[in-house]
């Protein structure tokens, strides 16, 4: 199981596990307006058909083990650098086959292991992505 992102893929391209998910959902917006002398509000929140929706986040994070401390510099800057050429890319994550996200990288964490700090870590990748996910074969959009 991994992602992928313009055309390549965690685990076929570079070998990487997912070992943590977390696909957030979107928060409706709330769009309200008070007027002088009136009692209560106005909300303008469906006046064009529908409720509007903030972004979501998507974080996965990917076990890296090398066989030193230069391959694994040299894995985390290939899988930093594909994580980064997602700008309104879609992003396809095998565990929910039919859909799909539009996003953007948006940061990246690295944290060591502490039984082979030099050999081994998780890479936490993020990616700040559209409300909706996209049915992989119409590109309807659903929440």
């Amino acid at each position: 199981m991994g992602i992928e992102i313009n055309g390549k893929h965690s685990w076929r391209d570079f070998g990487l596990s997912i070992s943590g998910r977390s696909i957030g959902f979107p928060e409706r917006q709330t769009v309200t307006a008070t007027v002088p002398y009136m009692s209560g509000y106005y909300d303008f929140s469906s006046l064009y058909g529908g409720p509007c929706y903030t972004s979501r986040t998507l974080e996965y994070t990917f076990d890296l083990l090398a066989d030193g401390p230069e391959e694994l510099e040299e894995l985390k800057n290939s899988v930093h650098q594909w994580a980064e050429t997602a700008e309104q890319s879609k992003i396809l994550d095998d565990i929910d086959p039919d859909y799909y996200f539009v996003g953007s990288f948006s940061s990246a964490a690295f944290e060591e292991d502490e039984n082979v700090p030099e050999c081994g870590g998780e890479l936490t990748l993020n990616f700040v992505c559209q409300p909706f996910r996209y049915r992989r074969t119409t590109d309807e959009e659903v929440l």
